[in-house]
């Protein structure tokens, strides 16, 4: 059982006079009592606590029908709120930051845990850096068919709003962050409004405000990955779907008029498009929803052809339908025609050269099928020549096309080769 702990006056008075920071641990939990425990023995039991920093624990009850006061009994150290009615995880994660004493925040899940060194690590990151406003870091995740040992392996530092708002795959683990306290409400708070990626939201918000640091070298808590789970749900009931354009346009509806701003705004919404081709494609929808949803963004915005993510995932499914066709390049032409279609009356779609959109999709169909079909495969290549006569006056199209053929067949997982422009 973990040692007693201090009452929260006295343990609030120790540190004001020892001049250590105080680290404000937010726990929302909501019917998962069992796991619970283990969240917070995570937090309490922090290397170094009480000598770099001290740590005051926050469990926010968000009217859960489990029964807390046997976990909480065994706390006595740990504040413990109940919330008299159900408002999600923004919302609890909102009453207990405001309820905060700390000059930093962290972040728990209660089906987390953080490693012993997390805030040992953190804290004195932020304290010899007072213009960074958030550390965050590495997670180990378990729970799926092969564990992520260190996720992310890369993420950005400095100013990071471009980064995040055009990396729209979710890289961003809340336990792995520790945030000043006062950045929450310069930020406005979690939205409440928002039942999944909420995180994320405030993540934009809070990198419109503030340096973010990195810290690579080993992850600083563990998740937990679970097909029941929300994060998993939502985005196969298409909440994620729903979601995510509207947080990330919130986003950029605060950049100004200019140029720059407008790139980032294209950046990102053909972000949003390839991640959302990419839920339905690995959640169960496979290839008709993708295509779909592929077809539907092209129809009011022709320039997302011109975006390498999204045309890395038309050249997937023009892959599929070449393999699984006798006639592979009538097949993938086929699927060019509803393009055209679907573009036809966009405004923008004098901007596209579709002879070449065509002789894209037919390389990376060649390139998609190499493996399993490599006779058909080369036939595709010479199609996506046929198709686009104007490869033939542009050596470094062609050459990276044969490069691609001729080189052997790529692992598992392995990313499509972007076309060239």
């Amino acid at each position: 059982m973990p040692t007693p702990q201090p009452s929260t006056a006295s343990r609030l008075a120790a540190t004001r006079s020892s001049g250590r920071p105080l680290v404000s641990v937010i726990i929302p939990t909501y019917n998962r009592a069992p796991l619970l425990k283990t969240a917070i023995t995570s937090a309490l039991n922090q290397e170094r606590a009480g000598e770099l920093f001290d740590v005051e624990v926050i469990v926010v009850d968000d009217c859960s029908p489990d029964d807390m006061s046997p976990i909480m009994a065994a706390f006595p150290g740990v504040r413990y709120i109940r919330l008299p009615e159900n408002r999600g995880a923004s919302g609890a994660r909102n009453a207990g930051i405001k309820e905060a004493s700390g000059k930093y925040v962290a972040l728990l899940d209660d089906d987390d845990e953080f490693l012993t060194h997390k805030l040992m690590i953190q804290v004195p990151v932020l304290e010899a850096n007072p213009e960074v406003g958030v550390v965050y870091g590495q997670s180990v995740v378990t729970g799926g068919d092969t564990p992520l040992l260190l996720w992310p392996e890369w993420a950005p530092s400095g100013r990071v709003f471009e980064e995040f708002v055009t990396r729209t795959e979710d890289f961003l683990h809340p336990p792995t962050w520790l945030v000043r306290r006062e950045l929450f409400e310069a930020a406005g708070w979690f939205d409440e409004q928002h039942r999944t990626m909420e995180h994320y939201d405030m993540a934009l918000r809070l990198s419109m405000l503030t340096s973010w640091t990195f810290l690579t070298g080993g992850p600083v808590a563990h998740g937990r990955f679970s097909k029941k789970g929300k994060w998993y749900s939502n985005i196969v009931n298409g909440t994620n779907e729903d979601r995510l354009p509207r947080i990330v346009e919130s986003a950029l509806s605060r950049l100004p008029a200019t140029p720059e701003a407008e790139r980032i705004r294209c950046k990102a919404r053909a972000a949003v498009c390839a991640t959302i081709a990419g839920q339905r494609w690995w959640t169960g929808g496979g290839l008709e929803p993708t295509k779909q949803h592929l077809l539907s963004s092209l129809r009011t915005s022709a320039w997302l052809l011109h975006e390498a993510p999204v045309m890395e995932w038309i050249q997937r499914i023009a892959g599929t339908l070449a393999g699984g066709s006798h006639q592979p390049v009538q097949a993938v032409h086929a699927f060019w025609e509803e393009i055209k279609e679907a573009t036809s009356g966009s405004p923008d779609a004098r901007t596209i050269q579709m002879r070449e959109v065509l002789g894209d999709m037919l390389s990376g169909a060649a390139i998609t099928m190499k493996q399993g079909s490599p006779r058909r495969a080369w036939m595709v290549g010479l199609g996506a020549i046929v198709h686009n006569p104007k490869s033939l006056k542009q050596p470094a199209r062609l050459f990276h096309l044969y490069r691609a053929l001729a080189a052997p067949p790529p692992t598992a997982g392995t990313r499509l080769p972007l076309s060239l422009s």
